[in-house]
This record gives structure tokens, C-alpha cells and sequence, in this order.
């Protein structure tokens, strides 16, 4: 049995015991190679110590129920996880954002059969994404909020089954909220917050976005004030398109499975993600396609702080 062959075997067993007890010595074992070896072998081959990679494929099976909505902690537990702290701390190490983003962002399928040419160098190389970094100035969000439920809903909330439940003539208020804030730039802002897991509630704003702190002076009893705070962010700016949905829910995927995994960055939960629309989205440029920006707050991942702080004590 050649190492190709070796290595699927094992990434099938792993798989057939994903939710058992793994050691390196039963993998080894199994591949029929001392620990020591099968382990240079393994590293050699897919980037990373089979016991990395254990952990890693528990938690792509953990991201997919995650999704469904299971509850955290029950997944944590049926993967083998001591704790929810222990859990959500693999987690956010291997993909860079925490675990209740799964049901909230992602369209997540079901984990595909490991293949040893897939996985090859995986773990070795960099992302095509290429964001703007930026310190963002703060700014305040103006407009109506409302309060929903996730219940039978899949797992992005900027898909048009959830737009369709709205039911609101966003057009008109837009249009009230620009004409009644006219110092700030032309741009809206689409947010979730006051996320309540357990009870699978948020609330959801499409506002006027206001940079100019001399229009706070004309918000309205009926309107509500929502801040976002500045700090370091990731902007993509999605492909253009006849309907920038789909397109959207494309990018946030990409976002959270490959260029967060792969960056020195990691999602931070302290302050809100949004999408951002100005003139792009109207169609007046590409051709009449749409445009936005999904805005994303990072910090720069703990291991990687270090290495920089080591680099330049040197």
C-alpha cells in the first residue's frame, strides 16, 4: 500500500470515528506505522499533525450542526469537547470566528468525503481574497428596527426568504431618512444585532448611515440611533451582479471558509459586522449591475501579535 492509499484509509477512519476516542497511536496503528513515522508522513503530506487534523475535521462535522442549530453546547459535547470555553476556543483558532456566527451567516453543507488530493498541502499556502484593511471612523446608523425569530430559517439571514418576510416598503423610508439627513454621504447600512441565541431572536436594521454628526440633530421620536464603533476592518466588495443576494451570501461564505481560516486575522465579536450600499447598489455603475460592501470587524489573531512582537524585539 503506496502513501496515497495509507492516507485515505486514515481520513476515512477518522471519519467513521468522528465522534469516538482518536489517539495518533490508533491512527498510526491503523495505517501500520509507528506513531513517530506515520506522523512525518501525515505532517509531510497534508500541513499539519494528525491530531490538528482530528480537531479540525470534528469541528468542520461541529460547523455544520452548528448551522442547523444545534445549540453550542450539545455540540461541543458530542464532538468530545470538555467545555463550551474549550470548544468555542478550537473554534474561533481554526476559523477565525466564533461559533454562533455558523446559523446566523453561513450556508454550510454537509462535510464531504476527505480526499488525500484535496487535502494535500491544505493547510500550506494563502487565500485569493483580497479585502481593504481599514481603521474605521465611527459612524451612527438611523432607521426603524425590527425584532425577529430564526426559527425554520436556513442559515443566512441576507437570503430573500428572510427579505420576504419584512414586508416593508424600504423604498419610502429610505427615501424619508436621506431627505430628512442631508449632510451625510449618500449610504446605507444593513445590520443584525442584539443577537439572543438560546432563544434564536435578533434585530435587524436597514438605516441611513450618518457620518456627519450635525444631521443627529434632526432624528425623529420614531427613529432609532444605532452606533457602530470604529477599529480595524476587512471590506470585501462583492463581484458585481444583476442581484446582489445570492452574490452576497456567496462572499460572506467565502469570507468565513477561506480567507478567515487562512488569515492572520480573526473575527471580532466585540463589534458589529454590516453591509454597506451607496450609489453601487442603485446600479448606476457596472453596467447597471449592483454592488455593496460586507464590512467585517477583525483583531489580529494572539499567535500572530506575538510573532510581530518577537520580530521587532530583535
Amino acid at each position: 500500500m503506496n502513501h496515497t492509499q495509507t492516507l485515505q484509509t486514515v481520513l476515512d477512519y477518522i471519519d467513521d470515528n468522528i465522534k469516538n476516542e482518536i489517539s495518533a497511536d490508533m491512527i498510526a496503528q491503523k495505517a501500520g506505522y509507528s506513531a513517530y513515522h506515520f506522523s512525518r508522513i501525515f505532517t509531510g503530506a497534508i500541513g499539519i499533525s494528525v491530531m490538528n487534523y482530528v480537531t479540525w475535521r470534528r469541528l468542520q462535522y461541529a460547523l455544520y450542526d452548528l448551522s442547523q442549530g444545534t445549540k453550542v453546547v450539545d455540540v461541543a459535547m458530542e464532538y468530545g469537547f470538555e467545555t463550551h470555553g474549550g470548544f468555542t476556543k478550537a473554534f474561533v483558532h481554526w476559523f477565525g470566528f466564533p461559533p454562533f456566527l455558523c446559523k446566523l451567516r453561513l450556508t454550510v453543507k454537509p462535510p464531504m468525503k476527505p480526499n488525500v488530493k484535496i487535502l494535500t498541502n491544505k493547510f500550506i499556502g494563502d487565500t485569493a481574497m483580497n479585502p481593504h484593511i481599514i481603521e474605521l471612523t465611527p459612524f451612527a446608523t438611523v432607521g426603524y428596527p425590527s425584532r425577529h425569530k430564526t426559527e425554520n430559517m436556513k442559515a443566512n439571514l441576507n437570503n430573500p426568504t428572510f427579505w420576504d418576510t419584512l414586508n416593508l416598503d424600504y423604498g419610502t423610508i429610505l427615501t424619508k431618512l436621506h431627505d430628512t439627513f442631508t449632510k451625510s454621504k449618500h449610504f446605507e447600512i444593513c445590520m443584525y444585532y442584539d443577537i439572543d441565541e438560546s432563544a434564536g431572536e435578533f434585530t435587524y436594521i436597514m438605516g441611513r448611515g450618518i457620518d456627519n454628526p450635525d444631521d443627529l440633530v434632526n432624528i425623529e421620536p420614531d427613529m432609532t440611533q444605532v452606533d457602530v464603533a470604529g477599529g480595524l476592518y476587512a471590506i470585501f466588495s462583492t463581484p458585481p451582479a444583476d442581484d446582489f443576494i445570492p452574490v452576497a451570501q456567496d462572499t460572506w461564505n467565502e469570507i468565513f471558509f477561506h480567507w478567515l481560516p487562512q488569515s492572520e486575522f480573526e473575527y471580532d465579536e466585540t463589534r458589529r459586522d454590516f453591509t454597506y450600499h451607496d450609489y453601487r447598489d442603485h446600479g448606476r455603475y457596472f453596467g447597471g449591475k449592483s454592488q455593496i460592501d460586507i464590512c467585517i470587524p477583525i483583531r489580529q489573531r494572539e499567535e500572530e501579535m506575538r510573532k510581530a512582537q518577537l520580530r521587532a524585539s530583535r
